[in-house]
């Protein structure tokens, strides 16, 4: 009689590690916001119409468009930097 030896290919899931969300802004209102791109497919037209939407409703806050370097997975810390400098919020365009 043979032995089968059965693998669970499952493996060991890591514990999730949870982050703070930054606090909610009271107000947009004078504010810079920053539309940053991941660059996923087609996302570029969208993260456009997106800013320029938001410009045209709420003309009194600044929004600026950036897309991220590297892939979607890694860390941009050159504009992270920029953005806790400058901005007030972002929007992260993930994709689908």
């Amino acid at each position: 009689m043979n032995t089968i030896t059965v693998v669970n290919p499952r493996g060991q899931v890591p514990p999730i590690r949870l982050m703070p969300m930054a606090p909610r802004l009271d107000s947009i209102e004078k504010k810079t916001i920053y539309v940053v791109d991941i660059r996923w497919p087609y996302t570029q037209p969208f993260t456009e119409e997106l800013r320029d939407l938001l410009s045209e409703r709420y003309p009194n806050t600044k929004f600026i468009r950036r897309e991220k370097a590297g892939p979607y997975g890694e860390a941009d810390p050159k504009l992270w930097e920029e953005i806790k400098k400058e901005g007030d919020a972002m929007i992260l365009a993930t994709g689908h």
